[in-house]
């Protein structure tokens, strides 16, 4: 088995990323009640990025004022949706490559927790990959730096019903961090977000011969590629695909890695035709 990879290349509404995520789920869920004995579903990361929007969670729907939503929509230059995960209200936009894991749990000898922990642990080896030691505290997400200073990298939230897991995690690689002021991530007024772009701000490239890797000369294997930020699209591509790396490395019974796929091999033109006329 391996692991299926879509990414979406651009932005994609938040409406689009959430009826391909739907439908990948549906898949799992009509397997479940045929009570076949094929296989399951193989487990697909949907990678996207979003226009500036705002998301709330589970706890949260139907719990937000109009005064709210419209603060949250900021004059037309964001939206806001309602959604089924985990966790409070939280930022995806330009700049964040939002990954959602939909899989079968029992499938991949996952439950709550440990799955949980899997999204953590891949984005902290993903980031280990530019010079970033990542890791996990007391409160959701991942972290960059110590307390008090901690400074949140990556937020997680997931959905699960009967054990099938989806969302996942919202990773900021070169987000405009301002959007984040304008809400109280997670609960914690006191934490601000960061970026890989923000955090690699000081830090000095290797004058060798590539000058295109960052860490100790004297130290080769310790160097690790730099993120090419003028060239946004192929630098959101690079940590999209880093990330269903460091996501199949983890997963039980994924033994052939990683398989790269397209929109269109996910879910056939009709159903595409049916979303497109549900949502204009």
């Amino acid at each position: 088995m391996r692991l299926r990879h879509l990414h979406l290349p651009g932005l994609t509404t938040y409406l689009r990323a959430s009826a391909i995520q739907d439908h990948l789920v549906r898949l799992h869920l009509d397997h479940k009640a045929s009570h076949l004995t094929a296989p399951a579903p193989s487990p697909v990361l949907l990678t996207f990025q979003t226009p500036p929007t705002y998301t709330c969670g589970r706890r949260e729907v139907g719990a937000l004022s109009p005064e709210q939503k419209a603060h949250l929509r900021a004059d037309g230059k964001a939206e806001f949706h309602e959604a089924l995960r985990g966790g409070q209200t939280t930022f995806h936009g330009p700049g964040q490559v939002t990954a959602y894991l939909i899989l079968s749990l029992r499938e991949h000898k996952l439950n709550a927790r440990t799955h949980v922990r899997l999204l953590e642990d891949s984005v902290i080896g993903t980031c280990a990959g530019y010079w970033l030691e990542a890791h996990t505290t007391e409160n959701p997400g991942v972290w960059i730096g110590s307390s008090p200073d901690e400074r949140k990298l990556a937020s997680v939230g997931v959905h699960l019903r009967r054990h099938v897991a989806s969302h996942g995690v919202g990773l900021n690689v070169t987000v405009k961090l301002w959007w984040f002021d304008r809400i109280v991530a997670c609960g914690l007024p006191e934490k601000k977000a960061t970026s890989i772009e923000k955090e690699h701000q000081g830090m000095e490239p290797d004058n060798g011969a590539s000058g295109k890797v960052l860490g100790p000369p004297t130290m080769p294997e310790k160097r690790w590629p730099v993120l090419q930020f003028y060239d946004i699209p192929r630098a959101m591509r690079q940590v999209a695909d880093n990330l269903a790396n460091q996501v199949a490395l983890r997963l039980s019974g994924v033994d052939g890695g990683v398989e790269n796929v397209t929109e269109k091999s996910i879910w056939p033109g009709e159903l595409q035709s049916r979303l497109i006329e549900k949502m204009t």
